[in-house]
């Protein structure tokens, strides 16, 4: 009897044993398979919950020295572009080839189109002001508001880095000093401010999506994107650990993606699938 029991008991460690050993690869290849889905642009942070879905991206170099900011044109067959250096490009989705379009010496960190009238608004930086470039060939600009808090408190450096059209006569505006997110009317009059501190170290970049009606964020100090309601509350974080300096957003749903701009020594643009 005592010979059957420890025959039986030494079944049992063995059964064990094998049963262990057959799981260990199992959660081996699991944790292989999420980091190889890292590594290649996939995921969004585990936050599935309704919101956009990351796929797979592609990366390009783009001739826009400084990419900074990222639109879509009037009839969005095209993204316009500026960057540091005060220029102002229009870039072919599908080949990437450039087309300057306007030249200033600014600090140019963000775009926008207004839908109404299809002129562009941009964010100059040092200075904590926004231009208006009148449509349609983009040639003649004014100075139409000045991020007045950002002027006094001399943010500078980090100042206006995202710029969002809303509605109306509404746009955003971001800085990267405080996370800080202003809404502005078109004739200079700050309407609200709020800060997006709670998840983002900064605001590199803005694009409004009026489908979700939300906002983007792109934070290049976390490696990270967002998307948040109008006033500020978090609803998904997306890693793009992989992008080295993330400085602009575009949300292109028409052609299922969303485009990232790299201001690197040589410049990148990122394009990124999604499902809506």
């Amino acid at each position: 009897m005592k010979l059957l029991f420890n025959f039986c008991f030494a079944m049992m460690l063995l059964a064990s044993a094998c049963s262990t050993a057959d799981a260990v690869p199992e959660f081996k290849d699991k944790v292989a398979a999420e980091e190889n889905q890292e590594e290649n642009g996939n995921g969004n942070g585990g936050e599935t919950d309704g919101r956009p879905v990351m796929g797979t991206y592609k990366r390009y170099n783009v001739d826009v020295e400084e990419i900074s900011g990222i639109c879509l044109n009037k009839d969005k067959t095209a993204l316009l572009a500026c960057g540091d250096q005060g220029v102002l490009k229009e870039i072919d989705p599908n080949t990437m080839a450039v087309k300057t379009i306007w030249t200033r010496d600014a600090d140019m960190e963000a775009i926008t189109l207004d839908p109404r009238t299809n002129d562009l608004y941009i964010g100059i930086e040092y200075s904590q002001k926004v231009y208006k470039l009148d449509a349609p060939d983009y040639q003649k600009h004014s100075s139409i508001i000045y991020v007045q808090e950002a002027i006094d408190k001399e943010y500078k450096n980090s100042g206006v880095e995202g710029i969002a059209y809303w509605k109306d006569d509404l746009v955003f505006i971001g800085t990267q000093w405080g996370a800080n997110l202003w809404v502005y009317k078109l004739d200079g009059t700050m309407v609200s401010k709020t800060s997006l501190s709670g998840f983002a170290d900064e605001i590199a970049g803005l694009d409004y999506d009026p489908v979700g009606d939300w906002l983007w964020v792109v934070d290049s100090n976390y490696k990270k994107f967002y998307i948040c309601t109008v006033e500020g509350k978090l609803l998904a974080t997306y890693d793009v650990g992989f992008i080295s300096n993330a400085e602009s957003i575009c949300v292109d749903r028409d052609r299922s993606c969303v485009w990232i701009g790299s201001d690197e020594s040589s410049p990148k643009i990122y394009k990124l699938e999604f499902t809506f």
